[in-house]
Formats: C-alpha cells, structure tokens, sequence
C-alpha cells in the first residue's frame, strides 16, 4: 500500500510543476502561434536563481517570485529578437536558449564560498529542518515534529503537504491565466495569435502583445523550473534539460484525450496531459526495462495515448452507424406493418 501512495505522489510531485510548463509552452505555441524554443532556457533560469538564493539563505517565496520575474525577462529578450530586429521566431529562441544557459551557469556560480565564476550545479540542504535558513515554499508549511531535538516529518505528511502546495500554485496560475485571456487586454493577444493583420486593422499594438504573451509564457516555464528545485533541492545542467519536448508532448496528450470544446476546457487539458505524461513514465519505469530501452517504451506508450482519440473516434462512429441502422430498421418494420 506504501508503496502504491509513494508512487501516486511522485507522479504528482513530477507531474504539477510540469503543468506550468506545459501551460507556458501553450500560449505562445497555440495561442500567439509562436514557436518558442525559449522555454529550455528559461526552465533553467529559474531553477538555478531560486535554488541560489536558498542556498544563500533568502525567503523562498522572494526567490520563487524572482525566478518568475527573471523568465519573464527572457520571454520579452524573445518577443524583441522577432518583432524589432526582425529574427525568425526560431532563430530568436535558440538565441535566447542559448544565452540562458550561460547565464544561468553564472548564477550558479553566485554561491557563498564558491570561487570560481560559474557552477554546472547547485544543491541545498537534502534535510531541511525546521528554523534553518535553506527553507522552500513546501517545508515552510510541513508538520514538524521533533524527536531528540532533531525536526523531522512522518510519512507522508511531507509529500502531501508537497503535493498541496504545488495543486495550490499551479490552480492559481491556471485561474489567472483563465481570466486573464477572458479580458480586453487578452482577447488582443489572442486576437494577434488567430489573424495579426486583422489585429492590427482593429487597433491592437501586436508587436507589445506578443512581448507580452512570449514574457507570460517564460515566466510560467520559469515558475515550474522554481518548483522543481525546491521538489529536488538540486539543479544542474543535465537535469534540466529536456522539458521543453515534456511541455509539447503534454499539450498533445491533453488535448488527445480531453480535447478543446472551451478556452477553460483547453487549459484543464493541458494541465492534465502533464499529469497523464508522467503516469506513462511511470509505467514505464515500473517494467523495470533496461535503461537503453526506456526511450523505446516511452514512445510506444505515448503513441497509445495519442490514439486514444482516433479510437473513441471510431467506436463513437460504429455505435451511431449500428443506432441508425436500429432506427432504420424499425422504421421499415412500421411502414411494412
């Protein structure tokens, strides 16, 4: 049974944090029709700013909020690399992927008592205790006990309150995103994404709105890369690599399953495909294949996933083909009767 909950709340420590990433990755990817590849780039910016700050002592709340701002930052270098120097869409992420990474082997560079000018990783505290400087946004709220002096947490106290404090962030970005693409301000964005030309002729300024949208979009991607570090209480360079293909394989799954009847409906989709994601690499991982073999399962399992569609299509098709010919037949029998 322990080991049934420990494997539903790694799926959900994994999977939430990916839901903002996810749901950055779709607003410039569906929304603005942006294909941003600054969302590598900026998973790593944040991760690394919080985990230095904490390392370093500060309020994790501040250092979550500062990688926020920080991939904001690198959306808006983006949106300016395409719309005011004129650098396709593409070519202006990798730029700004790039430069991110650099930056933030900087940042990690930026510990007390490290002397050298960058660092390819950082790691706090693996047991933060209670009153300790090296605190996160998940052990500020943990139920702490103390047993010969020492603070500690039962299972699973811990990994729920984890689990709480990471559905509580990712509902209020989704709920402000929700809203805040239902106002004037965003329906322009959205507006710009659908028909920039038509946009322009009503007015709108597409060049800030997709500054605008890019920026949001990194500081959610941002946001999930603070979250992780905290979940992980280490951050490098290979293990934050890789999440921008996370991001677009759960916008996929989501909308393959859940579908996009709604604007609301789109974005619980996406949230989910996260969570639908990580439970494919769950299984995966549980067959306890060989690790060279794991991409294998991992791309068969996804591509059942993404046929689920196709096939609820197909059973919805024969079962309303099998009604009509019932109603068919029913109908002949009255008109021979």
């Amino acid at each position: 049974m322990n080991s049934f909950i420990d494997i539903v709340l790694n799926i959900f420590s994994s999977g939430l944090p990916c839901c903002l990433l996810a749901l950055g990755i779709f607003l410039t990817f569906r929304l603005l029709d942006f294909a941003d590849l600054t969302a590598e780039g900026s998973f790593l910016l944040g991760a690394a700013l919080c985990a230095v700050m904490i390392f370093n002592g500060i309020n994790p709340w501040l250092a979550t909020l500062c990688s926020i701002f920080i991939g904001f930052a690198a959306g808006l270098i983006t949106g300016a690399l395409n719309r005011y120097l004129k650098i396709p869409k593409l070519l202006s992420g990798i730029i700004t992927m790039t430069a991110a990474t650099s930056i933030a082997l900087i940042i990690m560079g930026m510990q007390n008592g490290n002397n050298d000018f960058i660092a390819s990783q950082v790691t706090f505290t693996s047991l933060i205790g209670k009153g300790t400087p090296q605190q996160t946004i998940y052990s500020l709220f943990y139920p702490w006990k103390t047993y010969w002096g020492v603070y500690i947490v039962d299972w699973p106290w811990g990994e729920l309150v984890k689990v709480g404090v990471m559905l509580g962030v990712v509902i209020v970005a989704m709920v402000g995103i929700y809203f805040f693409f239902g106002t004037q301000y965003g329906m322009a964005i959205r507006a710009t994404g659908m028909n920039e030309e038509m946009a322009k002729a009503q007015g709108i300024n597409t060049n800030l709105s997709t500054l605008m949208c890019v920026g949001l979009s990194n500081a959610l991607i941002a946001l999930a890369g603070a979250l992780y570090a905290q979940e992980a209480t280490t951050v490098s360079l290979a293990t934050s690599s890789g999440y921008l293909v996370v991001g677009l394989t759960s916008i996929i799954i989501g909308e393959t399953v859940f579908g996009k009847r709604s604007f609301k409906n789109w974005i619980i989709s996406v949230a989910l495909g996260s969570i639908i994601y990580y439970i494919i690499i769950t299984v995966a991982i549980t067959l306890k294949l060989k690790t060279q073999l794991m991409s294998l399962v991992y791309a068969v399992l996804i591509v059942i996933a993404l046929s689920m569609s196709l096939l609820k299509a197909k059973i919805q098709k024969k079962i309303k083909k099998h009604k009509d010919a019932k109603e068919e037949g029913g109908l002949n029998d009255a008109r021979i009767s």
